[in-house]
């Protein structure tokens, strides 16, 4: 079996937090204060961000960088949002919420 190149791995993961935190990619942009095709060519594969926006991100979606780069498994709390989007519209919009909330006081600090 081969293992498929870190960029796609962090493609998929950047994607997939970004959506369950209910940011679109202009609005995430915004927050990091990138350009939306920048967010975009991250979620593609077809370049990285930087270690300060992967630090950004990381408290933003409350998880580690480690997490974020598919280095280490996915936490409890990512499984449970995972599950959360399948089932629970009204625990999505929450942690929807507390992500947009964690990202208003990360864009403050900047």
């Amino acid at each position: 079996m081969t293992e498929r190149p870190l960029n796609e791995i962090i493609a998929e993961n950047l994607r997939l937090y970004r959506r369950l935190h209910g940011f679109t990619q202009a609005e995430l942009a915004d927050v990091l204060r990138y350009s939306d095709k920048s967010v975009s060519k991250w979620e593609r594969g077809e370049g990285l961000p930087d270690v300060t926006v992967l630090l950004a991100l990381s408290e933003i979606y409350g998880v580690t960088v480690s997490e974020l780069i598919g280095q280490t498994p996915r936490s409890k709390a990512t499984l449970e949002l995972i599950r959360a989007a399948e089932k629970d519209k009204k625990a999505l919009d929450r942690a929807k919420k507390k992500a947009r909330d964690r990202a208003k006081r990360q864009k403050r600090k900047r």
